[in-house]
């Protein structure tokens, strides 16, 4: 699924603002980069693809919005730290951060490995950390931050043959709770954003049908989400609309999870 990138526009909440989003090459984060761009924020589209991070940056500049594009494994703290200087040495700063990168290894607990584990939790959880660290000094400085996590909504349910992924998304609640409490009075919040089924690539490539099509049955919706709507969620939550939220976590399910 590619997300079509309309004219700039409308509502610019993010004007003067810069903001990294992690695993921007597709899906969620393709989404959201272009979202907060739409709304007037310099976007630095961070993804370990650099033919992906590339061509969602040039997507950006060709609908007149400002984007660099960053190469990086949000696993490697050294890797995160040279990318967010460079955002900021061609920017100012970083002053919103959406932490979405990540992947999944499923199968069922017994089969699979310490080493899957290990590679999940450094991807969604310490990906995360690495992240904030590198950007939380800038936001921190000027007394003014803002970080969206994605989660999922597996991180309150489970899910069978998706332990690593669920406790990994688990942690990142945890860590978005830690963080907003240490960093709310420093003028920074955390969120967090939790979806349900989404018509992402992963979902469209390797979810099963008759899976999918139980869950959309479960789904007073009726269906899955766009990117763009779990994009519109996070640009909310990066916003001054929501201005005294923190610690808050967002589900975008289409009541899948009541």
């Amino acid at each position: 699924m590619t997300v079509e990138f309309p004219q700039r526009v409308f509502n610019p909440r993010f004007e003067g603002k810069v903001a990294l989003v992690t695993g921007a090459g597709q899906g969620i984060g393709e989404a959201t980069a272009f979202r907060l761009s739409r709304e007037g924020a310099r976007v630095g589209a961070l993804d370990r693809n650099a033919e992906t991070a590339a061509r969602t940056a040039r997507k950006i500049r060709e609908t007149d919005g400002e984007a660099l594009e960053l190469v990086a494994d949000v696993a490697d703290a050294q890797s995160v730290e040279a990318a967010v200087q460079s955002l900021a040495s061609r920017f100012g700063s970083v002053d919103a951060l959406v932490n979405n990168a990540g992947f999944d290894r499923p199968g069922a607990f017994l089969k699979i490995g310490p080493d899957d584990f290990l590679a999940v939790w450094r991807a969604h959880l310490m990906g995360a950390a690495n992240c904030c660290r590198a950007c939380a000094p800038m936001m921190i400085e000027k007394g003014d931050g803002r970080i969206v996590n994605v989660s999922s909504i597996y991180a309150r349910v489970g899910s069978k043959a998706e332990s690593a992924y669920c406790s990994a998304k688990a942690g990142l609640i945890g860590l978005t709770k830690c963080l907003a409490r240490e960093w709310g009075q420093k003028g920074v919040r955390v969120n967090a954003v939790l979806p349900g089924l989404t018509e992402t690539p992963t979902i469209r490539d390797f979810m099963a049908p008759k899976f999918k099509e139980a869950m959309i049955a479960e789904t007073p919706l009726g269906r899955a989400a766009d990117p763009s709507e779990i994009a519109a969620a996070i640009a909310f939550l990066a916003s001054d609309e929501a201005s005294f939220i923190t610690g808050a976590t967002l589900e975008v399910t289409g009541g899948w999870n009541l």
